[in-house]
């Protein structure tokens, strides 16, 4: 038997954890669902999560594919799968909790006598303690796409352990510098509490709120049994892409005036580079409908990490690009 938060699990068998925050006003019970996926044999525990952020739903498709197909009899280890950490921010299709307004990846490890945020904060962050490694999805939401992986730059033996991991995964665009946010810090995330207790996290930033030629589910989902095999826990190597991009300079582009946004590069751009000088979006007054700023490709080879891919509304100062610069791109050659 292997207890988790006081569940018992035998060998072979998936059991749900529902963790209780509480009851909402309407007086129905808050929970955040945990689901344990134990091997036949002992190994390694991997940690998925997703839905801190309500908006950025892609990661609960990755999460279920992948649980989907995980055989128990082949799995050395568990695997604790958490698809909704922030079931509030989900069901209003919010980034933050609407109840407070926080931003719940930045509220790790949390206060149990906290505001909300911080009581769903503190609820899930013992779970971490069961794990060896942490995969936690972000991005994507409504007529975006994004598609890299974010890791922290840590100093030591476990800087190592996270750059393998985060490479292992198998995307081919990888990102360690400075966030792209008004922070410009990631203090309170859930990957910076499990490096605070000395384990390997990543963030794969992949989502998507359009249609794509690429799927980016499927390479996240063999990015998760990419994983289970750096781990341990299952038999073979990671299926990686011939090379890999390490990006160095990641410039985040905000139009300066609201409007209507067109896109001149679309979805079919994600992942793949444009040179210096290109238009790749503009915006239109909509009451003149004339152009009244153009986006232009800041980079030598500027490759599109995170997009706004459809016409849409934008006020100034919101997301439209998250970019990355090929040219001086640390370059990782895999056989």
């Amino acid at each position: 038997m292997r207890d988790i938060l006081g569940a018992k699990v035998q060998k072979g068998e998936h059991k749900q954890i529902n963790i209780s925050i509480g009851y909402l006003a309407n007086g129905l019970e808050l929970t955040i669902p945990l689901h344990v996926y134990r091997g036949q044999e002992d190994g390694p525990t991997l940690l998925m999560t997703s839905l801190a952020h309500g908006d950025a739903t892609t990661g609960f498709e990755i999460i279920r594919q992948t649980v989907q197909q995980l055989d128990l009899n082949k799995l050395k280890g568990t695997v604790l799968a958490m698809p909704c950490l922030n079931p509030i921010a989900f069901e209003w299709d919010s980034r933050n909790t609407p109840i407070d307004m926080q931003n719940m990846n930045r509220a790790f490890p949390g206060k149990a006598d906290g505001w909300l945020t911080d009581r769903l904060a503190a609820a899930v962050s013992p779970v971490c303690d069961y794990a060896d490694a942490l995969l936690d999805w972000h991005g994507g939401g409504y007529g975006s796409a994004i598609n890299y992986v974010l890791y922290d730059y840590v100093e030591g033996e476990l800087g190592e352990r996270v750059k393998e991991m985060a490479f292992n995964y198998g995307l081919e665009i990888l990102y360690n510098g400075k966030p792209a946010g008004p922070s410009y810090q990631y203090e309170g995330s859930l990957v910076k509490y499990m490096l605070g207790l000395g384990k390997p996290g990543i963030i794969p930033e992949v989502g998507t709120g359009m249609g794509l030629k690429i799927d980016i589910i499927e390479s996240s989902v063999r990015g998760n049994f990419n994983t289970m095999k750096w781990m341990g826990m299952i038999e073979g190597k990671p299926i990686l892409p011939k090379k890999q991009y390490l990006i160095k300079h990641r410039p985040l582009l905000r139009p300066s005036n609201g409007g209507m946004f067109y896109p001149i590069c679309g979805p079919e751009y994600l992942n793949k580079w444009v040179k210096k000088g290109t238009v790749i979006a503009q915006v239109r007054n909509v009451r003149t409908m004339e152009v009244i700023e153009e986006i232009i490709a800041p980079c030598e080879k500027t490759v599109f990490m995170n997009m706004r891919g459809l016409m849409t509304k934008v006020h100034p100062g919101d997301y439209a690009y998250i970019l990355g610069d090929l040219s001086t791109a640390e370059v990782h050659e895999n056989d």
